[in-house]
């Protein structure tokens, strides 16, 4: 091979720096992907978190009902149920506000006839009234309006509790709950003895559909950050990236956020102007020639490396340079690092940092 075409040792260097270079960068690039994938994934399970608690305290509302009781009077138990709300319009649908009634038997007259106990849900305005009360009634037996619900037991036993169960529109509602004979007329009030209550989840859909939004935000959260979980562990597990690299990339993010500690200390200058000196008086006595024998001692030109806090400058011109807690990271003069942590010794020295 000619002279010509062998490369100068500059040429064959700038190709080991170039590699050098991509390659600290290719590993800067990594630890700040690995950075940005760790806060997401906290945010993401913080999202789990926040969307499942929203959930319960929704589900809480909704399955909270309103307990009620009605009074029993001249043998019939009555409760002005107020306003109902709710999001369901006129008519039988899956909007409805559930009511549940129970009905306990404590006593019944001794009669031979038929009885039946009947439970009426109506939607009237005024409760006391009485004729309101009697047509709604009369709408509720023939079930042809949503509006007047109507349950009923026949023969019912002493000692026993029933339950009704009603779907209620938004509006207001009255309960009227009898024991009558064949007739239609209410048996001996005086030995009749009903216990009424009832319970009203009036927030089981405009609570539950939020519940159920927010459940389901929270699923996906939840499959977000597993997502990410799984490229973080993947990240972690390559060899590229080690534990050290992460704590210096970490270390020197926080030295150039932190910024310089201040502006420079000032330094004395001189006080005035140097005092006047005075030379010999015999100066014309004074000998032209040096006394002295021999050659002039030699001096030494080698520079001093400049040594500072957070750099020290090597003879190949590669420094120190200071990645906090202790950790120094090893600059070349071509500008890359050296993939190695160093450490200061008792001596002040520079030495390999070694992981146990």
């Amino acid at each position: 091979m000619s002279e010509e075409e062998v490369p100068s040792e500059e040429e064959q260097i700038e190709p080991q720096a170039a590699a050098s270079d991509e390659a600290d960068d290719d590993i800067e690039g990594t630890v700040e992907t690995l950075s940005s994938l760790q806060a997401s994934l906290k945010k993401s399970r913080w999202n789990v978190f926040m969307f499942l608690g929203l959930a319960l305290l929704m589900f809480g509302f909704a399955l909270f009902p309103m307990s009620m009781d009605a009074d029993f009077e001249y043998g019939t138990a009555e409760k002005d149920l107020g306003l109902v709300w709710g999001p369901s319009l006129g008519g039988e649908d899956l909007m409805d506000v559930p009511y549940k009634v129970s009905v306990e038997i404590n006593q019944l007259p001794p009669t031979t006839g038929n009885i039946t106990l009947q439970v009426f849900v109506v939607q009237i305005d005024d409760c006391t009234d009485p004729e309101a009360a009697s047509d709604a009634e009369v709408k509720a037996k023939t079930g042809d309006s949503h509006q007047y619900q109507y349950g009923f037991v026949n023969s019912p036993v002493e000692g026993k509790t029933y339950t009704f169960d009603f779907d209620l529109d938004f509006g207001q509602y009255c309960l009227n709950a009898k024991v009558v004979g064949q007739d239609g007329t209410i048996v001996d009030p005086s030995r009749t003895n009903l216990v009424v209550t009832g319970k009203l989840w009036p927030n089981q859909v405009i609570a539950g559909v939020p519940g159920l939004i927010f459940l389901g935000l929270s699923t996906f959260a939840f499959v977000g950050a597993q997502k990410v979980g799984k490229k973080v562990k993947s990240l972690l597990e390559d060899d590229k990236v080690t534990e050290e690299q992460i704590v210096l990339d970490e270390a020197r993010r926080q030295k150039i956020a932190a910024g310089p500690g201040g502006p420079p200390k000032p330094v004395a200058g001189p006080g005035g102007p140097p005092s006047a000196s005075t030379g010999p008086a015999n100066v014309a006595a004074a000998p032209t020639e040096s006394m002295k024998s021999g050659p002039p001692p030699a001096q030494s030109t080698v520079e001093q490396p400049i040594v500072t806090e957070s750099t020290s400058v090597l003879e190949d011109g590669s420094t120190f340079e200071d990645a906090g807690n202790g950790y120094f990271y090893r600059k070349m003069a071509n500008g890359g690092y050296e993939q190695q942590i160093y450490i200061k010794n008792s001596e002040g020295q520079y030495v390999p940092y070694q992981a146990e």
